[in-house]
């Protein structure tokens, strides 16, 4: 699949920084709260695809904004899982 081009570093979107899905599973675990701050590197969340457990990363420091998927739920690649702002 072709990458998209990567955001210019320091200037967050407004609306706050979008944590797509990389790819299609179901979510294992949330390990984050609305509200709370994260560091780049930061596990947001667990995602399991073909049995394998996939921890999904902040790529920014910031605040968690939104969280768009809760436990036992099914994402395709793209979906929204989480806003950091």
């Amino acid at each position: 699949a072709p990458q998209p081009a990567p955001a210019p570093a320091p200037a967050a979107p407004v609306g706050g920084n979008k944590v797509n899905s990389p790819l299609p599973g179901s979510v294992i675990s949330v390990a984050v709260k609305e509200g709370q701050a994260v560091k780049k590197g930061d596990t947001l969340l667990v995602l399991e695809s073909m049995k394998m457990e996939n921890p999904i990363m902040a790529d920014c420091d910031g605040t968690v904004t939104k969280i768009a998927v809760a436990p036992g739920q099914s994402v395709m690649q793209d979906d929204l899982l989480v806003v950091i702002a």
